[in-house]
Parts: structure tokens; C-alpha cells; sequence
């Protein structure tokens, strides 16, 4: 999994060792030297599982091939892309880089998966969205945008017969970004007129989906009077 070692994607490899994973590969920008990872992965092994962390950035091809061949891996059948780097702006201050500082992660490292995993026989391909894909966020744009292609990736591949499922999250109160960002936390708080997820009850409802694919979905609770 890309953004495996920390926040949401963390969660999800927890859950995952839960449910008898026998080995997770959590990739991440600084591997082993990303703090926590140690008390991570100790805690994924008490669980049962394997666990691999292997430093990778997912925009360069060759460090991603490099990972996905790394010794010692068992045959992947799953991939979840939860990578993601937030550069938060109102439209008029956003400029190249800022663009695609936050676009690069979601999009080619998304896309690069994608193509190197094709030939596999995969059991499942997993993209985290985000719910601002329908109902938009100020100063997101560039997040809205990279998610909104993750979307199209999975219309891509279920064309082309491919598994996959891209899960619209909407806002997560206890786990990931918006434990550090309460600003952003609360405008979507708002927009949606119901209180976050827990990491539990989304990690449940992953549980459905995954027994369920379908290429797009969004899991959010939300007052349907107060989305416009």
C-alpha cells in the first residue's frame, strides 16, 4: 500500500493484518525512517502479519518497479493507493508547483501502478478519494482535481476489465490529516451536516466495498438537506 505508514493508510494496513493479511508491503517517501513506523510495524506483527516497509516515491517509475520486485515479496494481490500530499490554497495563490506537488502523488503514482501492476492477477485495486470530488471544498482545488482523476482511472480500468475500487472518503475525525488540520476538518463538518467518521466505522464499511467492487463509490455520513 502507497501511504501505508501513517494516518488513514495505516488504519487500513491495520485492519487489514486484523483480517489475515498474511504479509503488507507499506510503501512510503522515507520508508523505515518515517516517524512511527517502528511502533507501527511492531504493532502490524503482533497482529500476524508480515510487514515490509520499503522507502519508494510513487512518481518515479523506477523506484516503484524497484519496490513492487523487491526480495522476499510474496505474490501481491492487492493493491491500496492511499499516497497523498496536501497544499491547501485558495484557486488565485495556487501555481505550478503547488499544483503539482499535490497532483504528482494521486495522479502518476496512481497511474504507474497501474500500469506495472497490470499483468498481475490482482484481487483488488484500491484508490482513496475523497468525497470534496461531489461536493467541492474551498482551497482544495488542487486535492479535488487529483482525486476527481482517481476517479477517472477507475472508470479506465473497469473498461479495460481490470479490478478496481475508487472510495470517495468523506471526512475522518480520528485518524490522518484531519486530526492536524481542525479548519478543514470543520468546513467539511459542515458542508456534509454530520459529524466525521471514526476510523472504525470507515474501515467496516472498506470491509463491504471490498466484498462488493464497484469502480466509484463515496462513504460519508451526511445530512442530504444541508449538501447543495
Amino acid at each position: 500500500g502507497t501511504g501505508g505508514i501513517s494516518g488513514f493508510g495505516l488504519e487500513t494496513a491495520r485492519w487489514l493484518a486484523a483480517n489475515g493479511a498474511g504479509q503488507l508491503v507499506l510503501l512510503g517517501r522515507r520508508g523505515a525512517d518515517t516517524p512511527g513506523a517502528e511502533e507501527a510495524v511492531t504493532a502490524l506483527r503482533e497482529l500476524g502479519a508480515q510487514v515490509v516497509v520499503i522507502a519508494c516515491d510513487v512518481t518515479d517509475r523506477d523506484s516503484l518497479s524497484t519496490a513492487l520486485n523487491h526480495k522476499g515479496l510474496l505474490p501481491i494481490k492487492g493493491v491500496f493507493h492511499a499516497a497523498m500530499v496536501i497544499d491547501d490554497a485558495l484557486i488565485s495563490n495556487l501555481d505550478v508547483e503547488r499544483m503539482r506537488r499535490v497532483l504528482a502523488p494521486k495522479v502518476k503514482g496512481a497511474w504507474l501502478l497501474h500500469e506495472l501492476t497490470r499483468e498481475l492477477k490482482l484481487d483488488y485495486f484500491m484508490l482513496y478519494s475523497s468525497i470534496t470530488t461531489y461536493i467541492g471544498n474551498p482551497g482544495q482545488a488542487n486535492y479535488v482535481a487529483g482525486n476527481a482523476w482517481l476517479e477517472g482511472l477507475a472508470v479506465l480500468r473497469r473498461a479495460q476489465g481490470l479490478p478496481v475500487t475508487c472510495i470517495g472518503w468523506g471526512p475522518i475525525g480520528d485518524a490522518g490529516y484531519l486530526t492536524r488540520n481542525q479548519a478543514v476538518k470543520g468546513s467539511l463538518t459542515s458542508r456534509l451536516g454530520a459529524e466525521p467518521l471514526s476510523a472504525a466505522g470507515a474501515l467496516h464499511m472498506l470491509g463491504r466495498a471490498l466484498a462488493v467492487p464497484q469502480p466509484n463509490l463515496a462513504i460519508a455520513d451526511l445530512d442530504r438537506k444541508s449538501v447543495v
